[in-house]
């Protein structure tokens, strides 16, 4: 009789929390939809969309940065900014010319070897933002989480001036 009791229970507990389930709803981002299974994360249902580049200078050069980082070629990711570039990154020290900036993506961007995906794009001939999503692993399963916003300043020779990484705080999932 007692187990039956305990049955009891983990069957209320178990209907709680399907109803609770139930009353989240993913939220809409740019991209797709978030998991409401991570309310602490910005977590992805599925493989986001990647809508199309927008026409604009500062737009080609940040979609072939996605290019190179998914490609594995961070030389070439550092060969994308100015001499005297700066990349900005409220959370972490500021890089400043092409050395520091070489210097972050082989060895460290490089050891990490994300993969991104551009989510959403605004931009113009010298600007460009873009919303950024990395593949993750969750429980065991890739996963996107929406990861930082990113500000491209891009001169007149197509190199960029200034790049601003906004990371998004990092949860748990």
């Amino acid at each position: 009789m007692r187990w039956a009791n305990g049955l009891n229970g983990v069957a209320v507990a178990l209907a709680m929390m399907c109803v609770g389930m139930a009353e989240a709803a993913p939220l809409v981002a740019p991209g797709g939809l978030l998991d409401p299974a991570f309310p602490d994360a910005d977590v992805y249902i599925g493989t986001p969309e990647s809508p199309s580049v927008p026409p604009g200078k500062a737009c080609e050069v940040a979609a072939r940065y996605v290019e190179l980082v998914n490609a594995g070629k961070y030389a070439d990711v550092a060969a994308l900014y100015a001499d005297d570039a700066s990349f900005l990154e409220p959370m972490r020290p500021n890089l400043q010319g092409r050395e520091e900036i070489d210097n972050f993506y082989i060895k460290r961007i490089g050891s990490m070897a994300p993969e991104v995906m551009a989510v959403a794009w605004f931009g113009n001939e010298t600007e460009c933002v873009v919303d950024l999503a990395l593949k993750t692993k969750i429980n065991e399963e890739d996963r996107w989480v929406l990861v930082s916003v990113d500000h491209f300043i891009v001169g007149p020779d197509g190199k960029i001036k200034s790049m601003t990484a906004f990371a998004r705080p990092t949860r748990s999932t």
